[in-house]
């Protein structure tokens, strides 16, 4: 050992060391941290009856009670968010005073023009107008498989429209399963199978309704036309712009027992305006009745347990936990992809 690592060893013998004395009780890194302010309130552990109200809890769990969104500075921002293929959010903020460069280009003809946002449907090339602030959010009931974006502007009848601000574009996804079809053989599977994969996956909805329609697309969906234009008591009923596969959902849900308002947020705004309209010619029994004679399904197959919050694809629904018909639940057994390839 050379002189230099003695006298190294040396001083570490002589500094401070830390001894770990074990003691009895516990103790939490908060007790290790003191306050200039005086007593605190204790720290409330545990958990609170739904019942405790607002002013009766810990100030721990009323601060997690009261969510408080971080202030956003005043400047130009649009931005468009999803929360369902039937629901989108938009928040937006103008900088200054809008109507201050509009006034610089056109004057007095300001007066006529009001700030307004502006809904563009991409895909169908629609749009819809609400007369806003310059700084606000607002939701919007939109259809699935389509794109969307937000923007302010301004708007004056038989005038030029003249945009400030732009958000981003939102594409919302399908509610169900592509009906493409696979045109190689060795990869084609039947309805009842490819329902089967989807049942073991936990997409019980879209497993029922391929289920249900089979490999016959246009004669289910002519089937699905005529099950809807009985409920409704409108024979000649147009059916643009509607799905046929999201109809069959509805069928499904209202003879099932679920009431309207509950599918509100779950199909599209156009399909709801419609039920919402005929509200008092429909039934869960009229729904069953049109399901039976349209899809050959008996009311006794039929199995309504409770409702629980589940997510499939990007879209929160509920589903019954069991609803299926004889004709397809005895297929609906566990599958695993290697079967596919036998």
């Amino acid at each position: 050992m050379t002189k230099e690592s003695k006298k190294k060893k040396k001083s570490v013998l002589k500094g401070d060391f830390i001894e770990f004395v074990p003691v009895d009780q516990p103790v939490s890194s908060a007790e290790f941290v003191a306050s200039d302010e005086g007593p605190s309130e204790p720290i409330s552990t545990g958990t609170l009856a739904p019942s405790t109200k607002l002013e009766d809890m810990p100030p721990v769990f009323r601060e997690l009670a009261e969510p408080k969104l971080p202030e956003l500075s005043k400047e130009n921002r649009a931005r468009l968010l999803m929360q369902t293929p039937n629901r989108l959010f938009f928040y937006w903020s103008v900088g200054s005073n809008p109507f201050h460069k509009l006034s610089k280009a056109l004057g007095m003809q300001t007066a006529s023009y009001t700030l307004i946002l502006k809904l563009v449907d991409l895909k169908h090339d629609s749009e819809q107008l609400h007369a806003v602030d310059a700084e606000g959010t607002w939701w919007f009931d939109v259809e699935a498989d389509c794109q969307y974006r937000a923007e302010i502007g301004f708007y004056a009848p038989n005038r030029p429209y003249i945009r400030a601000l732009f958000s981003n574009t939102i594409e919302t996804p399908r509610k169900s399963p592509s009906a493409r079809v696979d045109t190689e053989a060795d990869w084609a599977i039947s309805a009842n199978r490819f329902a089967r994969v989807l049942e073991v996956a936990g997409f019980t909805q879209d497993a029922f309704d391929v289920a249900l329609a089979g490999d016959d697309l246009p004669s289910a969906e002519a089937a699905t036309h005529a099950a809807f234009a009985e409920l409704v008591d409108e024979p000649d009923f147009d059916f643009k712009g509607v799905a046929a596969d999201e109809i069959r959902h509805v069928l499904l849900m209202l003879a099932s027992g679920v009431t309207l308002e509950a599918l509100r947020w779950k199909i599209s705004p156009l399909l709801f305006s419609i039920l919402q309209k005929r509200a008092e010619s429909l039934s869960a029994e009229k729904a069953l009745a049109v399901l039976k004679e349209r899809f050959d399904i008996e009311g006794e197959e039929f199995a309504h347990e409770e409702f629980d919050p589940a997510v499939f694809g990007a879209s929160s629904v509920n589903f019954p936990r069991r609803m299926r018909t004889r004709r397809t639940s005895s297929k609906l057994s566990p599958l695993s992809s290697a079967d596919l390839l036998r």
